[in-house]
């Protein structure tokens, strides 16, 4: 295998190359396209304004009839607040007391703000309004035109956004029923290994509680997935028929255990290279979790698997996982760096990609910085909410950040 194949991002950028997922688009109601993720582009169905409306309290006015550097009089003849309703036509030498999205009037072309005439602004409309300008204003002064906010057809979503509260709003106001959303991937964990005993049962000598299967389906769930868990021994025809039950029905299947380099490593031995042929293994520059996979299952499904080990399992669903659902952040970010005691290893002194467990905290001054957490093994990933990427494979270059990948 080339030196280059070893590389974990070389292999994060192959696996989004090849195990390209597809899942299916629905159309949903509004309310519940909420944190879902876009199917298809979202184009706006109509203007806002729908039509010229005023930008200001104030007095709906023609332009041509105001004097400049003078006071003029004008007869009060529409009291216009922002309602439903035509506004109908401003008869010329006349004014419209007018209120902050309402329809102007046609004939207007000016609303003058109620701060530049002598009208109480909290009291009825008057009979008539004396109106005080320097400079007469510019023609359309304080009208919102029609489209001038949101022209029809205008993009306002793209294919792959998630879904915020501020795009449901936006959606209601312009009257989409509707949203355009990709459905959950539909996702199936398989746990390997004849050592593994459930959550709460009295473990025997030898024995290990199975935990990866659960973290992995809530992993897959915070990222909305619909995730279930399938359970295998080390038997290979045992794991070939658990495996064609994982690929019906799914989007994406993902194996965790057998995978190494002994007698017993089933997932390598059905489907490695002395198997069926069908996935392809590696051993990363990447601690922990160096032992990867991948490839297809019946139907074309596509296949990750990660090692056994819990705290390789973790890291292999976020670097090399996420990168494959939809709407999942999987990009480093380069954060503040507080190691006092030196925990994180970069550049030359480590080779390879080495992964801690960090705890994120955003300073006084909004600067996101990431603290190393103590401890061995899966413990300090239990309260990580970052993964901090120390190593020549993550160097910044700087020794006072690093780049993390938020959980």
């Amino acid at each position: 295998m080339a030196a280059s194949e070893t590389d974990p991002w070389h292999w994060r950028r192959m696996l989004r190359e090849e195990a390209v997922l597809e899942p299916s688009a629905a159309e949903v109601t509004v309310p519940r396209a909420r944190g879902r993720i876009l199917a298809a582009a979202f184009h706006s169905p109509e203007d806002v304004p729908a039509l010229p409306v005023s930008a200001m309290d104030g007095f709906a006015v023609r332009r041509a009839e105001l004097a400049a550097h003078a006071t003029t009089v004008l007869p009060v003849a529409a009291d216009l607040p922002a309602r439903p309703g035509a506004a109908g036509v401003l008869a010329p030498g006349t004014a419209a007391r007018i209120m902050t999205g309402a329809p102007v009037p046609r004939g207007c072309d000016l609303v003058v703000e109620v701060e530049a005439t002598e009208a109480d602004p909290h009291g009825p409309a008057p009979a008539r309004v004396g109106i005080t300008l320097g400079e007469l204003p510019a023609p359309g002064r304080h009208i919102r035109g029609r489209g001038e906010e949101i022209a029809r057809g205008d993009l306002l979503a793209t294919p792959g956004e998630r879904v915020t509260a501020g795009l449901i709003g936006l959606a209601r106001m312009l009257g989409a029923a509707t949203l355009p959303v990709l459905a959950p991937v539909r996702a199936t964990v398989v746990v390997t290994g004849d050592e593994l005993a459930g959550a709460e049962a009295q473990v025997l000598p030898g024995a290990v509680r199975e935990s990866n299967g659960t973290m992995l389906a809530a992993a897959l769930e915070a990222d909305g997935c619909a995730a279930r868990i399938l359970r295998s021994g080390d038997d290979p025809a045992h794991l070939a028929a658990v495996l064609e039950e994982a690929a019906d029905g799914a989007d994406l299947v993902v194996t965790t255990g057998g995978i190494g380099h002994g007698a017993y490593d089933v997932v390598k031995e059905l489907l490695g290279p002395r198997g069926r042929g069908s996935s392809r293994f590696a051993h990363l520059a990447l601690r922990p979790g160096g032992p990867q996979g991948a490839g297809s299952l019946s139907g074309g499904v596509p296949v990750v698997h990660l090692p056994g080990t819990p705290v390789g399992a973790l890291v292999g669903h976020h670097l090399f996982i996420r990168p494959l659902l939809p709407g999942a952040e999987a990009a480093p970010r380069t954060v503040v760096l507080e190691d006092a005691e030196g925990r994180i290893r970069r550049g030359r002194r480590r080779a390879g990609l080495q992964i801690e467990a960090g705890r994120l905290a955003v300073g006084a001054d909004g600067t996101t910085a990431v603290s190393p957490l103590p401890g061995r093994r899966l413990a300090p990933f239990g309260r990580a909410d970052a993964l901090i990427l120390g190593g020549a494979g993550a160097d910044t270059g700087d020794e006072e950040t690093a780049s993390v990948l938020v959980l």
